[in-house]
């Protein structure tokens, strides 16, 4: 089976990143992103938007792009962006608006991890366009308006995410986490999908993998991802 090839054009990965920006870009209009001003947020987004879409019109190697004056101008304005938010960014967000705060959270995360992502996740897939990890379940909880849901807190290691599944998972499991745009589920707001394998159960692992990505996914867990990451991207009609 040919290796596909790495194409700036069509990456699922520089086209996630256009829809974070473009997300935060709306968000910075409304007023809505903490310890900016409209006006720095949006002269920002626009530099970072400007750097997306060269790399995407470059048709540059992937080895090149990486050493690029564009991405490293990227991660840059990127970093600007991040520090002038502040600490606190997240929880005042989440005090005005859940759904926005975890918008807004997807987008800055997704942004910040495009590297890796470009080194890391197979060319040419769609799941790449989200950052993949094992998590461990802190807490789990039922949903009183419909049983069949349960609301995770889950963590990498580095950030504490809520997450709305009909999984049988317990306390304490690590499972396989992917980071996609919230998600509106009966009135909830999950901030990815638990992953599952061709029985429908959730991918496991142990204490070992928590923040990790795997090395491969089962076929059902790829197409699944894919399908919902291509969804997202067609909808804003950016691929």
């Amino acid at each position: 089976m040919q290796k596909p090839i790495f194409n700036t054009k069509k990456d699922y990965r520089l086209a996630m990143a256009i829809y974070a920006i473009d997300n935060l870009d709306s968000l910075a209009r409304d007023g809505k992103i903490p310890g900016l001003k409209k006006e720095e947020a949006t002269e920002l987004l626009e530099k970072l938007s400007s750097c997306i879409t060269k790399m995407r019109e470059s048709s540059m190697s992937k080895n090149l792009l990486l050493v690029s004056n564009l991405f490293r101008g990227f991660n840059n304005i990127l970093s600007t962006f991040i520090s002038r938010l502040g600490i606190n960014w997240y929880r005042i967000a989440k005090m005005k608006d859940d759904y926005t705060a975890k918008l807004l959270r997807f987008s800055i995360f997704n942004l910040r991890s495009l590297g890796n992502r470009l080194k890391k996740a197979p060319d040419g897939s769609p799941i790449g366009a989200v950052k993949i990890s094992y998590v461990r379940v802190l807490e789990v909880r039922k949903y009183p308006k419909n049983p069949k849901y349960k609301i995770l807190k889950v963590t990498d290691m580095e950030m504490i995410y809520e997450v709305v599944t009909d999984l049988d998972i317990k306390e304490k499991e690590v499972v396989l986490f992917a980071h996609t745009p919230p998600i509106r589920v009966n009135g909830l707001v999950s901030e990815g999908i638990i992953l599952t394998n061709e029985n429908g159960e959730p991918i496991r692992g142990n204490d070992d993998n928590i923040g990790q990505a795997p090395s491969k996914l089962p076929p059902t867990a790829e197409k699944t991802l894919s399908d919902l990451v291509i969804k997202i991207l067609e909808e804003e009609f950016i691929i």
